[in-house]
């Protein structure tokens, strides 16, 4: 495997830009909006990579090169020399030695969603109802942080509050003069955003990280930007709200691995 350095990954954002499972988190590094590292099997012509988000997300991309994949199962799930805490790994492409017993306690399964005009146009029709107790803001420098003290994502993906006010397209939920709720997009990549939704515990049931989702969506779609989503499938409530605004399956589940970084007690 060879690191690459920032300023050389524009070959690998074109290559990934071609591949079928495109997850903003993953291009946010490569266009280097956010932090992380990017690993090739050949720095002069590469065909495989991998690229970890400072978060931990990451994704195996590009045609199979079975030295690199070796290499890779020894960083992964050998020495594990990675930053964050924990490694989470996209996996609609599936390295064949993940597929052993011996890793199934690391599986579970998501699914990518994603929505057209023509679904949002559908659903804001039939459910445009807003409570005179709600109103929506954005992200400003007059309360970025209160919405960091409330909600604690500012930092979460975003490398400065500046970065998140600007590029994160944020929708606060007010219920009756208080943050309630909030969607924002983790991630942006090839007009494509991810979208991270949270509703306070003290406002919960109350419908509003719907009226969150559904504000985002229609201004991302007026700005020409696809909101994705995605989620662990055995996440009833995410994956009922993705549902209710409009949202319809990408593809199939596909699996995902959560790869745990040793504790200094554990590995010393």
């Amino acid at each position: 495997m060879v690191k690459l350095e920032k300023g050389s990954y524009d070959p690998i954002y074109r290559l990934y830009q071609s591949w079928q499972y495109f997850y903003p988190l993953i291009a946010a590094v490569l266009l280097d909006e956010q932090d992380g590292v990017v690993y090739v099997d050949d720095a002069d012509q590469p065909t495989q990579a991998y690229v970890e988000h400072a978060f931990g997300f990451a994704q195996i991309f590009g045609a199979r090169v079975d030295k690199f994949e070796q290499e890779l199962k020894q960083y992964l799930l050998h020495d594990q020399p990675f930053t964050p805490a924990k490694v989470r790994l996209y996996t609609p492409h599936l390295p064949d030695y993940l597929m052993s017993p011996e890793y199934e306690s690391l599986r579970s399964e998501r699914q990518r969603f994603h929505i057209t005009d023509e679904d949002f146009s559908r659903v804001r029709s039939a459910d445009n109802a807003v409570s005179s107790d709600i109103s929506f803001d954005s992200a400003d420098a007059s309360n970025i942080a209160l919405i960091e003290k409330k909600f604690g994502v500012v930092n979460r993906f975003w490398r400065t509050p500046e970065d998140f006010i600007r590029k994160a397209h944020t929708v606060v939920v007010m219920y009756q003069g208080q943050m309630a709720s909030i969607c924002y997009a983790a991630a942006e990549g090839d007009k494509r955003v991810e979208i991270d939704v949270m509703t306070l515990p003290d406002f919960r049931n109350l419908g509003l990280g719907k009226h969150a989702v559904m504000e985002f969506v229609e201004r991302c779609l007026a700005q020409s930007l696809q909101p994705l989503w995605d989620c662990f499938t055995n996440n009833s409530g995410s994956m009922m709200l993705c549902k209710s605004t409009g949202f319809v399956a990408a593809h199939a589940p596909y699996p995902f691995f959560t790869i745990n970084k040793p504790s200094p007690e554990k590995s010393g």
